[in-house]
């Protein structure tokens, strides 16, 4: 590097200077390497990133060592070296850095010679992360995460109190648009869409595009009075008029994320606010899309909580179903009040949370998938207690609940034929349970498979029959063997003749095709009295019995029911 007034060299410090200024300016780590002392220079953010010693580092060839990968090292070596011989020239070369998280990152290195007064022989150049995110994006013309980032962090720390809103849009259903139509047509989308942001918001309001079909819109700006909502629905408006003017070829929704509140501002990062919004914006496409959702700190630390509950119970399967335990119900006949059955039911108990309650993680199961092994459970648990106590009541059967996810995603055939094989019971003396729903009929699969049941003898039963679907041709189509009727609609038939009167014809009908009928929740004496009247064959309900472990079960009903 040569002065060109003077036409004399530069000094060591008068380069480090000039790089050091240049520095502020980039995102790139600059260096200068003293090819001639082996001594090597670079930005204080490279040893925050990378396993360098320190901003100075002596020896350095020795030193890079345990920085380049090892497969790299010699050839970049062998560059540098080439190019300080000859005292000229350039190295340019990709090659692998090692990062203080141990991660191997691809980046790209120049550096040009340059000659000092003193004639020192240096290498002053550049490191740059291959892997970075671009800045821009060609699609849309918008600025990317990673300048939404660097631009919010700064205003998260210097004037966060400036930020009105973050709102975070995403196009409904894009991924089906571009299987479709092709990704042509999805940038296309792209484009209308930052095209009718920009057209919707204040001139100095940030726009940036994000990962795939998402946009961040962020308000710090003193000249705009509108809010997020005024925003999104001229966006909303902008979309339907473009899609009318394509005669709607190209026919999409859009779902906003937004927040707003200020305090959610105060002390938090970028990195805050991309998961701040991207749960609101979730929320919005959860509750139907096309649509605004405001980020709700209640209904966040919520869904927190069931991620945290969700990462215990996978734990807690993994170490043996530790924290489960099956509970059992008595169910007795109608008429004589002698026990006859139990209904199985899942408990889980969890050293932070307590005992938590079926309804919160069976949800949670379900929709991870957990269900299929816990599930699995319960249903050896209940066939081995089953085949215990049948030794004291000959016709003992044992009700097992099933989830719709056990019938679609695991082979439940299979883990029925092998649980009875292995435990050694009898088909009919499992009774498993499924809740109704108009599902049940448009299923050809669970059609198939409750066939199938029904061929080895496995008894099904309808759960909560007359709160859902309600359809009678599950007694002819399914055979299920019972329907049991849930408390809210035994409740219906206390209060009101009508409905006594219909759960009476039911219970006849039922009858007539061979199925047999179970009152569920009766808890009191004259609710028993009233029901029995309407003749159902089986009772179960508090006034029997609440569930409870295997041990108290033993030593209270079995005892008092015999």
């Amino acid at each position: 590097m040569e002065d060109k007034k003077s036409g004399q060299n530069l000094s060591l410090e008068e380069i480090k200077n000039v790089v050091e200024i240049m520095q502020k300016s980039t995102d790139s780590y600059l260096y200068i390497m003293d090819l001639t002392d082996r001594v090597y220079m670079i930005a204080e953010e490279a040893i925050e990133r990378f396993m360098l010693e320190s901003v100075r580092i002596d020896d350095c060839f020795e030193a890079l060592k345990h920085v380049i990968h090892k497969d790299d090292y010699q050839k970049v070596i062998e560059d540098i070296l080439r190019c300080g011989s000859a005292g000229k020239g350039s190295h340019a070369m990709e090659y692998r850095w090692k990062s203080r998280d141990n991660q191997m990152v691809w980046i790209e290195c120049r550096g040009n010679i340059v000659m000092t007064e003193d004639n020192h022989c240096l290498m002053v150049g550049k490191v740059t992360e291959i892997g970075k995110k671009a800045r821009a994006d060609n699609v849309t013309g918008l600025r990317r995460e990673i300048r939404f980032r660097k631009d919010v962090d700064k205003l998260l720390t210097e004037k966060p109190n400036t930020i009105k809103y973050c709102m975070r849009i995403g196009i409904d259903n894009f991924k089906e648009i571009n299987e479709k139509d092709g990704t042509d047509a999805g940038d296309n989308i792209l484009h209308e869409l930052a095209h009718c942001i920009a057209e919707s918001a204040h001139t100095n309001v940030d726009i940036y595009r994000l990962v795939a079909d998402e946009f961040m819109v962020v308000d710090a700006c003193q000249e705009s009075d509108d809010d997020a909502e005024t925003v999104y629905l001229r966006i909303k408006k902008k979309v339907a008029e473009m899609v009318r003017k394509k005669e709607y070829t190209g026919f999409y929704t859009i779902s906003a994320g937004v927040l707003n509140q200020q305090e959610e501002f105060i002390g938090k990062k970028s990195e805050d606010i991309l998961r701040l919004t991207e749960y609101a914006l979730n929320e919005a496409k959860r509750n139907g899309r096309n649509q605004m959702a405001v980020f709700d700190r209640a209904s966040y630390n919520e869904y927190l909580k069931r991620l945290d509950i969700r990462k215990a119970i996978r734990l807690d399967i993994a170490n043996g179903f530790r924290g489960f335990q099956v509970f059992y119900q008595p169910i007795v006949d109608a008429n004589t009040y002698k026990l006859i059955g139990a209904e199985a039911l899942l408990r889980w108990k969890d050293d932070k949370y307590g005992s938590v309650s079926p309804a919160v993680f069976i949800p949670i199961m379900e929709e991870s998938g957990l269900i299929i092994p816990v599930g699995r459970y319960v249903l050896w648990e209940a066939a081995k207690t089953c085949k215990k106590w049948k030794q004291t009541i000959p016709d003992f059967h044992v009700n097992v609940n099933l989830s719709y996810v056990q019938i679609r995603k695991s082979d439940l055939m299979h883990d029925v034929e092998r649980c009875i094989e292995k435990v050694g019971i009898e088909p009919d003396s499992l009774v498993l349970e499924l809740t109704e729903s108009g599902y049940i009929e448009t299923d050809s699969r669970i059609m198939a498979l409750f066939q199938e049941l029904k061929a080895k003898n496995i008894n099904l039963a309808i759960d909560d029959f007359g709160t859902g679907y309600s359809n009678m041709r599950y007694l002819e189509d399914i055979a299920a063997k019972t329907i049991k009727f849930d408390r809210s609609f035994v409740m219906q038939a206390l209060q009101n003749e009508y409905n006594y009167t219909v759960i009476s014809h039911i219970i006849d009908m039922a009858h007539s095709v061979g199925s047999t009928v179970c009152m569920e929740g009766i808890e009191y004496e004259h609710e028993l009295e009233k029901m029995k009247q309407a003749n159902p064959d089986m009772i179960q309900g508090y006034l029997f019995g609440k569930p409870c472990s295997v041990e108290e079960f033993e030593e209270k009903y079995l005892k008092d029911f015999l």
